[in-house]
């Protein structure tokens, strides 16, 4: 007996999309007991399949100039952390390279028509998202080669098993930031987003723990007086120029949904005036002895408070047909910021260093869930799709 043969139709839509062709062969791909159809030619018509030796050249090539360069300095032992060593080499030329390589596959994909992911990242979101990519990696460098410092603690190697130190160190970024590049989604952005506002923030308290910073408050370590203060304030910058991007992403990506144009509009507002808060509150360090930067610091952060109140408050009337339970959390969370609020001001209960903290991760844990829920709403209305299995007579 012959095997049955089923076939699924594929929603005239999708055919448009990506281009599809009457009898193009498909590839079927079957992943955690689910089905995956792509075109058969997606990985010819990138071109790309070199990407292995963009990861590799680039490596030789910056280890050739750290070996020229410490050789020419008669460097005998080359220190693995400090002004001059396999680190600082490392963040530089490693920011440099994956900095570049970013660039060329993040472009490279976008110019793919067939990728409706990238289609609706315009290119005024691609410096930013760029710069933020960027930035995740300059600090995740600072904060792994800050542990490596602890652990080899006064290590110094030769010009030989330095350098081969450092082309491993490149070989890791230059392969992670083509694979990132390679794979932006929606979803990749709010993790980005969520990465650089903890791990930026976890690294200035850790540089500071020395000065007890949480005996004043959480802007205390973006002013002059804070260790690196600097990495403090443009983790606020770098996230709010992430945040405008992926609004500016969500947003053009939610118009085929056809929402309620007025409503969506003033959501989109609010979402990208709370981004421009958080730019000056990191443009703008609170700093006590310059009259006028304390004034406009505190009157960003104030700004952003109101956002997210109106938002959550408002929620319901700015995204018609939001889900029940969404509103549910909303409201616990806006009662619990309130509460918040009554315990600093009204019977200062709260330190200023607490209720920022509790406020903050409530209001920054309300806006990932916005984000989420938006990202859903999207792919069950554009890029998901009910399908029937049939079975050939």
């Amino acid at each position: 007996m012959d095997d049955k043969k089923y076939h699924i139709e594929i929603p005239e839509q999708v055919v448009k999309q990506i281009k599809l062709k009457p009898n193009e062969k498909l590839d079927l791909k079957i992943e955690n007991n689910a089905l995956r159809l792509e075109k058969a030619d997606i990985d010819a018509n990138t071109g790309w399949d070199v990407s292995y030796w963009w990861s590799v050249i680039p490596a030789i090539l910056t280890s050739l100039i750290f070996f020229v360069y410490f050789t020419a300095k008669k460097e005998s032992s080359i220190k693995f952390t400090g002004s001059y060593s396999i680190a600082t080499a490392t963040i530089l030329l490693g920011l440099i390279s994956g900095l570049i390589l970013f660039s060329i596959f993040l472009i490279k994909a976008r110019n793919q028509s067939v990728n409706a992911v990238y289609r609706n990242l315009y290119w005024r979101n691609f410096p930013t998202i760029i710069v933020s990519f960027t930035a995740i990696l300059l600090l995740s460098l600072l904060g792994i080669f800050w542990i490596l410092a602890r652990v080899f603690q006064g290590a110094t190697f030769g010009i030989y098993t330095a350098t081969l130190i450092f082309l491993m160190f490149q070989l890791i970024i230059n392969t992670i930031m083509i694979l990132l590049a390679e794979n932006v989604t929606p979803t990749m952005l709010v993790d980005v987003f969520v990465i650089t506002i903890f791990g930026g923030v976890m690294v200035s308290m850790l540089s500071n723990g020395n000065l007890q910073w949480w005996k004043h408050n959480i802007s205390f370590l973006g002013t002059a007086k804070a260790v690196d203060g600097w990495q403090f304030n443009l983790t606020f910058i770098f996230a709010a120029l992430l945040m405008i991007a992926l609004v500016d992403y969500l947003f053009v990506s939610v118009k085929p949904l056809h929402r309620p144009k007025v409503p969506t509009m003033v959501l989109r507002f609010l979402l990208t005036m709370m981004a421009v808060d958080a730019l000056g509150v990191g443009m703008i360090s609170n700093n006590m002895q310059i009259h006028w930067m304390h004034l406009w610091h505190d009157i960003f952060a104030w700004a952003m408070a109101f956002d997210i109140i109106i938002l959550i408050v408002g929620i319901k009337w700015l995204w018609p047909g939001i889900s029940k339970n969404f509103l549910k959390i909303s409201y616990t969370l806006g009662i619990l910021i309130v509460l918040a609020s009554y315990l600093f001001k009204g019977i200062h209960y709260f330190s200023l260093t607490g209720y920022e903290i509790f406020a903050s991760a409530l209001a920054f844990s309300w806006i990932m869930m916005l984000f989420q829920y938006i990202l859903k709403q999207i792919n069950s209305g554009t890029h998901e799709f009910v399908v029937e299995l049939k079975q050939d007579e």
